[in-house]
C-alpha cells in the first residue's frame, strides 16, 4: 500500500507543472480572444459598413456577430493547446483535423467574401449613377405625358445592379472551392446570365407596351369624349350597368390599355421561352375577350329591351305586358351573353329549353282548358267575319252554276208530303231566281223550326191550285212544296205568271 501511495503522489507532483501551465495558457488565450473581439467590434463600428450595406436595423449588431466568430475560433485554438499541454492526445486528433480543415478553408472564405463585397459595392455604385441620371430621363419622359418615371428608374437600377453583381457572385462561389455548393449555384447563375439578353429585350418590349398603351389610352379617351360616346351611353341607358358616375369613354380606354399591356406581357413571356406560362396567358386572354364580348351583347340586349318597353308603353298604357316582353327579351340576351362567355353552356341551354317548354305547355293548357269559351268566341268571330266578307262580294262576279247543272230524272222530281229538292231546267228563263221578286204573306213556315233566329216571322208559301196542292216557294221558285191543311192561301195570286199553264206538265 505504501508503494501505491508513493507512486500516486509522485504522479501528482509531476502533473502539477503541466496543469498550472495549461491553466495559465487558457487564461492568457481567453484574455487575448476577448481583446481581439473588442478591437474588431470597435474597428468595424467606426467604418459603418453595415449601415451602408444593410441599412439601419434594430434586430442585431452585425459587427458583434463577426467579432464573436473570431472570438470562438481563437478559443478553440486555445483549448487545443491546453489539451496538448495536458497530454490528452487521443481527443485532439478529430478536433485537430476539423480545425485544420477549417483553417485551410478560411482563406477561401475570406477571398469569396472580398470578391462578393467588391462586386456588391461596384453594382451599388453603378445603380446609384443610374438613379442620378434618372433626372434626365424624367425630363424626357415628361414630354410624352408619362407620369410613372419613378417606377421606371427603380426598375432600371435593379436591372443594372443584377447585371453587374452576378459575375462577381459567380467568382465568389468559385473561390470557395466547394463543388457541392458552388457547382449548382454556378449553373443557375450561368443560365441566368445567358438569359440577361432576353430579359433585357422582354423588359424593353414591356416598357414600350406600358408607355405606349398609356399614351394611346389617354388619346382614345379624349377622342371618345369628343365623339359623344358618353351621351350615347345615356341614350341607351347602360348607366345602371357601369355606374352613374362612370364614363363610358374612360372604360373603353382602360380596356384598350389593359389588352395592350396584356399583349406586351405575352410577347415578353414568349421571348423568355416560358412556354407553359405563355399558354396559360393566352387562355386567360381568350376567356377575357369572351367575357367582354358577352358584356357588350348584354348591353345591347338591355338597350333593345328598353326600346321595346318604351314603344309598347307609348302606344298603350298596358305596362304589365310591356314589362313581361321587356324581361323576356332581356332574359334571351342574358342567355346569349352567357353562351358567348362560355359559362355553363349546358346549364344555360337546359334552363332556356325548360323555360320555353314550360311556357308553351302553360299557354296550351290555359288556351285549351281554361280558355275554351274564349277560344270558341274567337273562332265564331272569325267565321262571322269570313261570311260577312263573302256576302259583300258583288253578284255579277258570282258565276251562275245553275245553267250547268244536269236535269234530274222524273222519278226524283216529286215527293209528296215533304219538302223536295228539284232543279229547274235551264230552258225556263222566265222564272225569277231572286227571293225578293215575289211578295208573300201569311203564317210562318212550318218547315222551319221556331227556335231559329229570324224565322218566327217567315211568311207562308202559298198554294198553287193548278198544281194539285203543290206550291212553290215565293222566295225559292225552284223548291216545290206541298201545301198542308194549316197553310194560309189567302196570299196566292192565280194570275201569277210563275204558275203552270198546263196542269199535266210535270213539276220540275
Amino acid at each position: 500500500m505504501e508503494n501505491e501511495f508513493e507512486y500516486f503522489g509522485n504522479r501528482v507532483i509531476n502533473f502539477l507543472p503541466d496543469l498550472l501551465a495549461a491553466l495559465l495558457i487558457l487564461l492568457i488565450g481567453w484574455l487575448i480572444a476577448r481583446g481581439i473581439k473588442a478591437l474588431i467590434v470597435k474597428l468595424l463600428r467606426r467604418t459603418h459598413w453595415d449601415e451602408k450595406v444593410f441599412g439601419k436595423t434594430t434586430e442585431g449588431d452585425t459587427n458583434v456577430f463577426l467579432a464573436n466568430i473570431v472570438y470562438y475560433l481563437l478559443m478553440i485554438i486555445v483549448i487545443l493547446v491546453v489539451l496538448e499541454v495536458l497530454g490528452i492526445n487521443e481527443a485532439l486528433a478529430p478536433l485537430g483535423n476539423m480545425l485544420n480543415e477549417f483553417l485551410l478553408f478560411i482563406p477561401n472564405l475570406i477571398g469569396a467574401i472580398l470578391i462578393g463585397f467588391i462586386g456588391y459595392l461596384l453594382a451599388k455604385f453603378v445603380s446609384n449613377l443610374v438613379h442620378i441620371g434618372g433626372s434626365v430621363l424624367d425630363k424626357f419622359v415628361d414630354r410624352t405625358g408619362f407620369k410613372d418615371t419613378d417606377k421606371l428608374v427603380r426598375i432600371l437600377r435593379k436591372v443594372v445592379f443584377i447585371v453587374i453583381f452576378i459575375p462577381f457572385l459567380i467568382q465568389a462561389f468559385n473561390a470557395l472551392q466547394m463543388d457541392a455548393i458552388s457547382q449548382p449555384a454556378n449553373d443557375i447563375l450561368y443560365a441566368f446570365t445567358e438569359m440577361i439578353g432576353q430579359i433585357l429585350v422582354a423588359a424593353i418590349i414591356l416598357i414600350v407596351f406600358i408607355w405606349g398603351g398609356k399614351y394611346l389610352a389617354n388619346f382614345l379617351e379624349d377622342l371618345f369624349r369628343s365623339l359623344g360616346l358618353d351621351n350615347a351611353a345615356e341614350k341607351i341607358q347602360i348607366h345602371n350597368m357601369i355606374g352613374a358616375n362612370q364614363s363610358l369613354s374612360k372604360i373603353f380606354a382602360n380596356l384598350i390599355y389593359f389588352f395592350l399591356v396584356f399583349f406586351g406581357i405575352i410577347t415578353a413571356v414568349d421571348i423568355l421561352g416560358l412556354d407553359r406560362l405563355s399558354i396559360i396567358l393566352n387562355e386567360i386572354l381568350e376567356v377575357t375577350g369572351q367575357i367582354i364580348f358577352g358584356l357588350i351583347i348584354l348591353a345591347i340586349g338591355n338597350y333593345i329591351s328598353l326600346l321595346i318597353y318604351n314603344t309598347m308603353t307609348r302606344s298603350s298604357n298596358n305596362t304589365f305586358i310591356a314589362g313581361i316582353v321587356r324581361w323576356a327579351s332581356l332574359a334571351l340576351f342574358i342567355a346569349i351573353a352567357l353562351r358567348t362567355m362560355g359559362i355553363a353552356n349546358e346549364i344555360v341551354e337546359l334552363a332556356f329549353g325548360l323555360i320555353l317548354g314550360a311556357i308553351a305547355v302553360a299557354v296550351a293548357l290555359s288556351y285549351g282548358l281554361g280558355g275554351r269559351d274564349a277560344a270558341g268566341e274567337h273562332f265564331r268571330d272569325i267565321i262571322k267575319k269570313v261570311r260577312a266578307e263573302a256576302a259583300e262580294i258583288p253578284a255579277e262576279k258570282t258565276p251562275d252554276l245553275s245553267r250547268n247543272r244536269p236535269t234530274p230524272n222524273r222519278g226524283d222530281q216529286f215527293r209528296t208530303g215533304e219538302q223536295g229538292s228539284f232543279d229547274r231546267p235551264s230552258g225556263r228563263p222566265d222564272e225569277p231566281t231572286s227571293r225578293t221578286d215575289r211578295p208573300f204573306s201569311g203564317n210562318p213556315d212550318p218547315d222551319y223550326p221556331a227556335d231559329v233566329k229570324g224565322t218566327e216571322n217567315r211568311p207562308h208559301r202559298p198554294e198553287d191550285p193548278n198544281q194539285g196542292g203543290i206550291t212553290r216557294d215565293p222566295q225559292n221558285p225552284e223548291k216545290p212544296y206541298r201545301r198542308s191543311d194549316d197553310d194560309d192561301t189567302s196570299g196566292f195570286d192565280p194570275n201569277d205568271p210563275r204558275r203552270r199553264d198546263d196542269p199535266n206538265e210535270p213539276l220540275l
